[in-house]
């Protein structure tokens, strides 16, 4: 097909603008033009080649449509011919042309009029294409009067303006693909062979293409129509408006074939009808849904045409089944961690380098679970990084990978979750022993997680899910919440407390929905889901007594299924262990029990609350405040912020946190907790014994000692041992 106009095209209009002018000379009563009467056959069409020959061939065009479609571009571009319309037609603006007016000015006999009608039905070469528009909505009109318009679309190409409506991408056979497939050989040469047969045997092919978003589809798609000699036309129906997609689908058609491509109909599931469901019966319960039909529509587009059609889809339709026996399924798996790493390092070959030596592209493959696309945008990104900071740099380090990698995640997490800044560190914490060897191990899980189950086969011999969950228990200020953040900065990923106003919903079926999204989202972006006092949600299942406790029961095993198919990893964190089902404690790979902490640990948390920068008095006995407030680390931090303002608020300005402050902060915090305490500070006694300015305050009580160090008992059991970090831990 040639990309420049076509010249010859310009002298079919001068002979289409001779007969207008024959036309209007003869309604004028004078003489007729010099030029002969416009004829075109075949050869002329083929001699002459061009968009016009490309055209007739791609759609199998008879003679009459070529004229027909030329006689409507010089509709288009042709002043004359609005002259001639206009008086043919009496009206007074530009309309469109009728049927008996291209009939005149093709100088047609009236026996070959039927034949023009026929290229204009609705299932004629030119309507069925989308090559021209026909307004025949009024059934009382007569055929003569029947009125039709060449597609904006055609009369640009065929003027030598090749503009592709915004809704479509054209991928051309040309366009590199990685070297990597993401389906089996197998699968692909199945596919191959059963599009061949197809156009031997002149009859349609579907092929449907079944994964989640993100995984590969339209990458599997192009290779394809690779396969089969052609390049890729895409265009997405998602959002198409209802009375919109069969003019679409239409249009998409006609340009796929004008680029000899195959087309590809993505996200087709969005214009499907949905299961009808019946009244429901008391006594027995809803009855089954409907069974669903396949719209008239799709039906025509997948019959009609003889050329091979690709739709893709998160989940398989059955409703394709309903068009015939030439349907192809494929489904498409997320790309595994290896299978990202080759699409790494094919990306990184194209740009015209590597990686440097050391970097694990597993490892980076793992951490972010990319697209292909975004691998390929990955890589030009880590290019660009490496190039800014050393320009004689010719391989990209593991830093400036991660950097792009983070740049290209996309997720909707935000609108049912909010994003947990992970500014802790190991050394922030003060946790029991057991639980810190806990986390060793779960971080372990994480980043070798790959190692076991793909290299060691464990993932193929015993189907586990490759998820890791943990369940944070114990009382409130322990730790739990921070515990999760340290998972987050050790494992460089982003971490989201789901936000249960957003999640839960009053409408049956909405909270599922809305779980469902949290998931999917998370494990596209590969974030941490962080389920906050998830006894709210993943609380006991009960009898089934009314409607309500089926719904709410559903809730709990919608979530059971979807937390042993999820692959990423998720934190629970609970007040209230007992109350979580147990179905799920059974489903989770580790279970962290956070105590409050005792003398010594209270005492390292005092410590640890300060910030460097903050000033403070060298008089502050931590050992002593650790064993007078019986406090949990939250406590203790607003007890410590409570002292810092109380040092910044002094009148002289010049105060620094002392311990007189920290154990005023300490008392009023205890109090606010509902603990009974003996106060041990002046200051306060004194406050509280003068309410009234100028009374003399009390004497000083004696000063209390300190209380001797907690002595358990150990027949009742040893409580865990508390251990301060007091240096940070490697990545590694």
């Amino acid at each position: 097909m040639q990309n420049s106009p076509d010249d010859q095209i310009f002298t079919y209009m001068a002979r289409i603008r001779a007969a207008a002018e024959r036309l209007l000379q003869g309604q004028q009563g004078n003489g007729a033009s010099a030029l002969p009467p416009f004829e075109l056959t075949e050869q002329d069409v083929a001699t002459a080649g061009g968009r016009l020959a490309w055209l007739g061939a791609r759609f199998n065009l008879p003679e009459l449509a070529l004229k027909t479609l030329i006689c409507l571009l010089a509709a288009e571009y042709e002043p004359v011919l609005r002259i001639v319309i206009r008086q043919a037609q009496r009206e007074i603006g530009r309309p469109w042309p009728e049927l008996g007016t291209l009939a005149e000015l093709l100088e047609l006999e009236t026996r070959r009029i039927p034949e023009l009608a026929d290229l204009l039905a609705p299932h004629g070469p030119l309507r069925r294409s989308a090559l021209v528009l026909v307004d025949d909505s009024d059934s009382e009109t007569p055929l003569i009067n029947t009125r039709v318009k060449l597609a904006a679309r055609i009369a640009q190409y065929l003027v030598g303006k090749d503009v592709l409506p915004g809704h479509m991408q054209l991928r051309p056979a040309t366009f590199p693909l990685p070297a990597r497939s993401l389906v089996s050989e197998q699968v692909r040469d199945r596919i191959k062979a059963r599009g061949l047969q197809a156009l031997l045997a002149r009859e349609p092919i579907v092929v449907e293409i079944v994964g989640a978003p993100g995984s590969g589809r339209r990458l599997f798609a192009e290779e394809v129509a690779r396969s089969l000699g052609h390049g890729l036309l895409v265009v997405d129906i998602g959002a198409t408006p209802p009375d919109q997609v069969e003019e679409t689908l239409a249009a998409a058609r006609r340009e796929a074939c004008l680029a000899d491509a195959v087309l590809c109909v993505a996200n087709w599931e969005a214009h499907l009808p949905h299961p009808t469901p019946r009244p429901e019966d008391p006594e027995h319960g809803p009855p089954p849904s409907r069974p669903r039909q396949l719209p008239s529509f799709w039906r025509r587009f997948f019959t009609e045409g003889e050329e091979t059609v690709i739709v893709t889809a998160e989940e398989r339709e059955g409703l394709l089944d309903q068009v015939g026996p030439a349907i192809v399924h494929v489904s498409v798996p997320f790309p595994t961690p290896s299978q990202r790493a080759e699409l790494f390092a094919e990306a990184l070959a194209r740009a015209g380098s590597t990686a440097e030596p050391g970097v694990d592209l597993v490892a980076v493959a793992r951490r972010f679970a990319l697209t292909p696309a975004r691998i390929e945008a990955a890589a030009r990104g880590a290019l660009e990084l490496a190039a800014e900071r050393d320009p004689d740099r010719e391989r990209v380090s593991a830093t400036d990978l991660t950097e792009a990698c983070r740049h290209q995640l996309r997720h909707d997490l935000q609108s049912l979750a909010s994003r947990v800044t992970a500014s802790h560190k190991w050394e922030d914490l003060v946790i029991p022993v057991d639980v810190y060897h806990a986390m060793r191990e779960m971080v372990a899980y994480v980043k070798h997680g790959q190692r076991v189950y793909d290299e060691w086969g464990f993932g193929a011999r015993h189907s586990l899910a490759q998820g890791v969950s943990a369940l944070f228990a114990g009382p409130p200020g322990t730790g739990k919440t921070m515990c999760a953040s340290v998972m987050a900065r050790e494992l460089d990923m982003e971490l989201f407390r789901v936000d249960l106003s957003r999640v839960v919903s009053k409408w049956i079926g909405e909270t599922e929905k809305n779980l469902a999204k949290v998931f999917d989202e998370a494990q596209r972006s590969n974030a941490i889901i962080l389920f906050d006092e998830a006894d709210a949600l993943f609380a006991k299942r009960t009898e089934v007594k009314s409607s309500v406790d089926r719904y709410a029961n559903l809730e709990v095993n919608f979530l059971l299924q979807r937390m042993e198919a999820f692959s990423g990893v998720t934190i629970l964190t609970t007040n209230f262990e007992d109350t979580i089902d147990t179905a799920f404690k059974r489903r989770l790979t580790f279970r962290m029990r956070f105590e409050k902490p005792d003398a010594t640990a209270r005492a390292a948390l005092w410590r640890k609350v300060f910030p460097e920068n903050c000033q403070r008095a060298g008089d502050i006995d931590y050992e002593r405040l650790g064993q007078m407030y019986e406090m949990s680390g939250g406590n203790i931090r607003n007890a410590a912020l409570r002292a810092a303002f109380l040092a910044a608020a002094d009148e002289k300005g010049n105060r620094i946190v002392d311990m007189e402050l920290c154990m005023l902060a300490a008392e009023r915090e205890c109090r606010e907790m509902g603990l009974l305490i003996r106060s041990a500070t002046p200051a306060e006694l004194t406050a509280e014994a003068a309410p009234f300015v100028g009374e003399a305050p009390p004497p000083r009580p004696a000063p209390v000692p300190a209380p001797a160090p907690e002595v358990f008992d150990k027949s009742a059991g040893t409580p865990p041992r508390m251990i301060p970090i007091s240096h940070p831990r490697k990545r590694g």
